[in-house]
């Protein structure tokens, strides 16, 4: 007996050993591996901007050879004050200048003789060198001429990013305003533009810049010899912004006088005040004036030898919802239907009208749009569980056509919000419970108590607070579905009375219906998703809903120490 309880000591050891050693050699990585990670992975502090830039060029580079330059251009600006050059006029120190269009082109270096590594870091060392060599002589406050004074080593991981800056429609409308202030009346031409041999402004074309200027993205033929123009002399988004908009700050800055305080009221000539990411939401300019560009207020979609019948969009409407106009218009102003016709074109890159207005998957049509809004919190808790689309066509459900496919081009009456007035006539029938006790599944804990009124008339508040959702909930009934979600009330056998989740939803888990799951998992999955879509806080714990019984059932098998059973 002590031998075999030895023996069986002795194999457990061995055992728990061996599980332990496999253990560490499939978790645990050596020193050396995990020293090669951490050196092939150096880590990257990102410094605060600060008018700092970061000179490094390993597009053209590669690996470089000595630490990046961390260049200080605020310091340089300021000491270009100190020897009397005043605010706006130290730019073509450093900056070539376009003297046919009399602009500053604000590319770095001034004279570069190709694009290959020599040529660039040549360039770079003796537009800095020079000048740093030239203060010296004139036995000024001079910069570095040592390598190692701007190659700063322990500044190589630095990495300095400015965040985007978005020209939202509160940025536009500031602009027109501060424009009109100085009596200029037509503003439009001062920054758009299209091009036809040159640059010229066509009224009703106050297109993006990034419609020509987004070097790299794959357009269409429409704005082909644009593109071409644009990528051809290198007038990416970034370099044309700063030459558009700096000029123009620029000239006001010279042009202007400063007021009582001792400042100017013009646009900022540093990074940081442009670059701040901080980005305004939807909500935020909802009440802002959106530019003019000849757009109707309710255009009527009808395309040619279409089967459906056309749409009344309300465009005025829709542009509240958007931060720019590219948020729909992704490569021109024009409508689409001009690009995506019925069978589709090269200009709209054969994506066919349907495809263009009804893509779910595409944030850009109409169909995808709605379905972004619906994964809102307020909407998620019912639409996360409502497939966006047909499984047969990859589309919109065709019962949902004839919202919109109404055929009248005065547009229809904005519906009547949802009144829940008229379902409290239906609560003396017992129609429409105030309460739904569930009950069937009854076992360890008590029945779960739905406050079904309660959650009706949320849902209610959130369906008639949405312009979006009072028009496509026009009827009660649409509000039902959110949880009896397979349900057509002309079917119904009785009025307002929906069958109940045990009549699809078997006990047991059905074999036959793999797609369905069986009662219980029905009831937490519709209840508790809906909670986290919502983000409700509660409940959480599953007494929260359903009160715990006293008295546990014998045919329950785990049994906390001291829980009575019977």
């Amino acid at each position: 007996m002590g031998k075999k309880l030895l023996f069986l000591v002795l194999g457990l050891s061995i055992l728990l050993l061996l599980i332990n050693g496999l253990h560490g050699v499939y978790s645990v990585e050596g020193p050396e591996v995990t020293k090669k990670v951490l050196e092939s992975k150096p880590v990257q502090p990102v410094t605060k901007p600060d008018n700092k830039i970061g000179v490094a060029h390993t597009e053209i580079f590669g690996k470089l050879e000595r630490p990046q330059v961390i260049f200080d251009h605020q310091k340089h600006i300021e000491a270009l004050k100190k020897e009397g050059k005043k605010e706006g006029e130290t730019c073509d120190t450093c900056h070539p200048v376009d003297k046919e269009k009399d602009l500053i082109l604000f590319d770095f270096p001034k004279k570069v003789n190709g694009k290959d590594k020599d040529s660039v870091m040549n360039a770079y060392h003796d537009e800095c060198m020079n000048c740093h060599k030239e203060k010296s002589r004139e036995k000024k406050k001079a910069g570095p001429i040592v390598c190692g004074d701007c190659h700063v080593e322990k500044l190589q991981s630095v990495t300095i990013k400015y965040p985007l800056f978005e020209f939202d429609y509160q940025v536009h409308d500031t602009h027109d305003k501060k424009l009109k202030e100085r009596n200029i009346k037509e503003t439009c031409d001062l920054c758009h533009h299209i091009y036809n041999e040159e640059l010229v402004y066509e009224r009703g074309k106050e297109w993006s810049c990034y419609y020509c200027h987004d070097i790299g993205k794959q357009t269409g033929p429409a704005l082909a010899v644009e593109t071409r123009n644009t990528k051809k002399k290198d007038f990416n988004i970034r370099r044309v912004s700063h030459i558009r908009c700096l000029n123009c700050h620029l000239y006001f800055t010279l042009k202007e006088k400063v007021d009582p305080t001792g400042k100017k009221k013009v646009g900022p000539l540093i990074c940081d005040k442009c670059h701040t990411g901080k980005y305004k939401t939807v909500a935020e300019l909802e009440k802002v004036p959106r530019p003019d560009a000849c757009q109707p207020e309710k255009p009527f979609i009808d395309i040619e030898n279409a089967k459906l019948k056309g749409v009344s969009f309300d465009h005025k409407a829709h542009e509240k919802n958007s931060k720019t106009c590219r948020g729909c218009h992704h490569e021109t102003l024009n409508a689409c239907k001009e690009c995506h016709d019925l069978m589709g074109n090269p200009n709209g890159k054969w994506v066919n009208a349907a495809n263009a207005y009804h893509d779910v998957f595409s944030e850009k049509s109409c169909a995808g749009c709605h379905d972004v809004k619906k994964k809102e919190k307020d909407c998620a808790g019912c639409h996360h569980a409502i497939l966006p689309m047909s499984l047969e066509t990859k589309g919109p459900k065709k019962d949902s056509c004839s919202r919109c496919h109404t055929g009248k081009k005065e547009g229809i009456p904005s519906p009547q919000k949802l009144s829940i007035a008229e379902i409290e006539k239906e609560l003396d029938r017992e129609k429409v419970k105030k309460e739904v006790e569930v009950k069937v599944l009854e076992k360890e804990f008590k029945a779960a108590k739905f406050p079904h009124f309660k959650m009706l008339e949320k849902l209610v508040k959130i369906s008639n607070d949405s312009k979006m959702g009072t028009y496509f909930h026009a009827k009660m009934q649409t509000i039902c579905e959110g949880c009896h979600h397979q349900s057509r009330a002309e079917a119904e056998a009785k009025k307002n009375t929906p069958p109940l989740c045990r009549n699809c939803h078997s006990k047991s888990f059905d074999p036959l219906h793999l797609n369905r799951p069986h009662l219980l998992a029905a009831y937490h999955r519709q209840c508790i998703s809906c909670h986290e879509k919502m983000k409700l806080e509660k409940p959480k714990q599953c007494k929260e809903c359903h009160e715990e019984k006293a008295v546990r059932p014998v045919d329950i098998i785990s049994k906390p120490p001291g829980y009575e059973t019977r």
